[in-house]
């Protein structure tokens, strides 16, 4: 088998291809392969794999029209299932397309109350196209700052689905979002807020057009959240997709590459680029414009496949049906992580400019007397993120003492204290009167 795998440029030259992939054996065969690219290569567009009929709406819940493999079968997968998937390949290999057609099977499937959508393009031209779809959590992220404040964000929102999962009895989003009003109310009993308690959780799909910036920004803080991410937040619909035109193990890390099973790769400069990506040879056979090869998760068959095609015009037209039918709202707690957004004067002011919960929130901490960010999750019914960034705020303000590892944080100030500071709405009305 080596030596015919050692001929394979010979084997191109007689058959007069441009290159030929050897399979060498095929997977459940004692036998060779040889992979021989037509000389006339058919387009394949989105539109004629969604007009198949080749997925489950009801069975998909993140379907991605990925394109047609070398038999004419469709390729369909479902991104809560893969659950993150990592995509590389060189300038003109059709990674930027990929990206593209996923982002548009997501609009063409699923509403902005069923997905929300983060993403981020240091070139800050790539994505630009859904800048103004209503599935947007934040504006397109194009400082690697503010990409790195995102991830550490998903990972929180997704300790902060844990919990409210484990308070609600459920195990995964799907049988969450299954429960209705009632049975939440009756399965949440006092931990049930009216106001703040969600009905229905959305996935959350992240996507990231250039790894290596983010990874030369802030490396270490960028693998471990996306190490939290890819091994745990499948549960609670948190997906990661990552792309880069550098597939080196600088980018792709060894940590990194172990909690990404499924992956795409285009055609890249050497046959170390194909193994960095996919562990084998063969993408550096890839002859560009979407050729490509696939790495679905739970199996070891990697697949050719030509890639789907959505057009420019045929984008604008999706982005400018999908602003018709909903309005673009952003989540302001992530927009203000990300900006690190302030207001002027004390402490005290600021995180009443910041948070109109800081003042609820320093009441429920004073009155517990524990300075915890699960107890203002709770009490509050707020996410671990905006729960954290109160208890900072109170830590700025004087209100609770400094993080000291497992002890708990002091407590410096009396509520009669905080009260006679800052007395309610109630309080002034009585005062006045």
């Amino acid at each position: 088998m080596n030596k015919v795998t050692q001929l394979s440029q010979e084997i191109a030259a007689t058959l007069r291809a441009r290159s030929v992939r050897i399979i060498a054996p095929i997977p459940g065969k004692s036998t060779i392969g040889i992979e021989v690219p037509n000389a006339k290569r058919r387009t394949v567009r989105i539109s004629e794999l969604i007009t198949q009929k080749a997925y489950d709406k009801k069975l998909m819940a993140l379907p991605l029209f990925l394109g047609m493999d070398a038999e004419g079968n469709v390729i369909v997968e479902d991104l809560a299932r893969m659950p993150h998937l990592l995509i590389a390949g060189t300038t003109g290999s059709g990674k930027s397309v990929c990206i593209n057609t996923i982002l548009a099977s997501i609009l063409l499937t699923r509403s902005p109350h069923d997905v929300r959508l983060i993403l981020v393009d240091p070139k800050m031209v790539e994505l630009q196209v859904f800048a103004r779809v209503p599935h947007l959590e934040l504006p397109v992220v194009s400082d690697m700052r503010q990409a790195t404040q995102v991830m550490l964000w998903a990972v929180e929102k997704m300790e902060g689905r844990y919990e409210l999962f484990k308070n609600a009895g459920v195990k995964n989003i799907k049988s969450y979002n299954a429960l209705g009003e009632d049975e939440l109310r009756k399965r949440l009993g006092e931990d049930f807020h009216e106001d703040r308690t969600p009905r229905h959780v959305p996935y959350i799909v992240i996507v990231i057009d250039e790894m290596a910036d983010l990874m030369m920004t802030s490396k270490k803080e960028a693998e471990q959240a996306i190490t939290r991410l890819a091994q745990k937040s499948r549960a609670v619909g948190v997906h990661v997709i990552l792309a880069t035109q550098r597939p080196s193990t600088d980018v792709i890390t060894g940590v990194i590459k172990g909690n990404l099973p499924s992956r795409i790769a285009f055609q890249v400069a050497s046959k170390i680029d194909s193994r960095v990506i996919l562990d084998v040879m063969g993408a550096e056979k890839l002859l560009g414009q979407g050729d490509m090869l696939y790495s679905p998760p739970q199996s070891s068959v990697i697949r050719r496949v030509q890639g789907a095609l959505v057009e420019d015009h045929e984008l604008e037209a999706l982005v400018d049906f999908v602003c018709t039918e909903s309005v673009q709202t952003f989540n302001q707690e992530l927009v203000q992580t990300t900006t690190g957004t302030a207001g002027a004067g004390t402490p005290v002011e600021q995180g009443m400019a910041q948070d109109d919960m800081f003042d609820e929130a320093v009441r429920v901490i004073l009155k517990t007397r524990r300075g915890s960010a699960s107890l203002l999750q709770r009490a509050l019914g707020i996410g671990y993120t905006r729960a954290s960034r109160l208890i900072d705020m109170m830590t700025d303000a004087g209100i609770v003492g400094e993080h000291k590892g497992s002890k708990a944080r002091e407590i410096l100030m009396d509520l009669a204290d905080w009260e006679e500071m800052n007395p309610s709405p109630a309080e002034q009305g009585v005062n006045d009167g």
